[in-house]
């Protein structure tokens, strides 16, 4: 007989791993392309007219970063609803359901970010048109709704994986090593919340540990992946062979 549930359980499981090896590759896809101005040589990104002159030129790069954002929500949001069903036999309860909680948040973070990135160059490259100073100020508009909610997004992706990180370290779901990796999303969190409140010294080392957090969670997120394939795909061969 098949052991049915534990089919299920396998292609639950094969579901989580592709689709945060998708996300994350998304999201390294999203990081290149947020680099592009200045590889082109627009070096000032924080002024506007730089920018709208950017957008004029390549708008495609600025849609193709939405395009990104959108597919990072998809796959984010479906690697938290497999992931909480492969974890759930082993640990359920309030803990796990907060923790997919901020990982739905976030996807919704970076659905409404890639939303505005989609949608904002057409009308801010009619409105240069119009009078450049309104190009501009419908730039800092964009820019300044964008940045808020992909902050957002990247806030509650690290609560996802620190608190995905504290569970699995109970239950062995998935190797200690990357439970000790969960470091990484854990010092964005402190940077985030402490920062902005001028809590942390005024250092330079510590701008670039959260910018490189960021990262790391996301290497977090291709190496959870990669591992929950591996499972998947050896307990299928295991299965096979009995």
């Amino acid at each position: 007989m098949h052991d049915v549930p534990g089919i299920t359980l396998r292609s639950t499981s094969r579901i989580a791993a592709m689709s945060t090896i998708v996300f994350a590759l998304a999201a390294i896809v999203w990081f290149v392309l947020e680099g592009t101005p200045p590889r082109l040589g627009f070096e000032d990104t924080d002024d506007p007219a730089i920018m709208v002159g950017f957008i004029r030129q390549h708008s495609e790069v600025f849609v193709q970063a939405g395009a990104m954002l959108v597919l990072m929500a998809i796959s984010l949001a479906i690697a938290v609803l497999a992931i909480e069903e492969v974890v759930r036999p082993r640990s359920g309860g309030v803990g796990l359901r907060s923790t997919s909680a901020f990982g739905i948040f976030s996807a919704a973070f970076f659905l409404f970010g890639g939303a505005v990135r989609i949608g904002s160059s057409g009308p801010l490259l009619h409105m240069a048109g119009l009078r450049e100073a309104w190009g501009e100020g419908a730039y800092v508009a964009a820019q300044v709704v964008s940045q808020a909610v992909l902050i957002g997004g990247i806030f509650a992706v690290c609560l996802w994986a620190v608190g995905l990180s504290l569970i699995v370290l109970r239950t062995k779901v998935i190797p200690l090593a990357l439970c000790a990796l969960g470091i990484l999303p854990a010092f964005r969190i402190v940077s985030g919340l402490l920062g902005p409140l001028d809590l942390l010294p005024d250092v330079g080392v510590l701008w670039v540990i959260s910018i490189a957090s960021i990262f790391g969670t996301i290497l977090w997120c291709l190496i959870l992946g990669i591992v929950l394939l591996r499972r998947s795909l050896g307990s299928e061969v295991g299965s096979g062979t009995r």
